[in-house]
């Protein structure tokens, strides 16, 4: 066990961020970023899976010559 004592009135409780409670959010909004964001994971995906093919290939090149 350690032997450091915690004061629980020392501990700070977490600060709530001030915002509208009222405020509408958007769906469509939320959708569209969420459809970007899948966009650019599955470029992304398909940059690394090209690299990967073309190494394989290169190397499969070299190594039957």
């Amino acid at each position: 066990m350690s032997s450091e004592q915690i004061k629980i009135d020392s501990l700070e409780t977490p600060k709530i961020i001030d915002s509208n409670i009222n405020s509408k959010v958007d769906v469509n909004q939320l959708i569209s970023r969420a459809r970007e964001e899948e966009k650019k994971e599955n470029k992304l995906n398909y940059i690394f899976l090209s690299i990967i093919v073309s190494i394989i290939l290169s190397v499969g090149v070299i190594l039957s010559l």
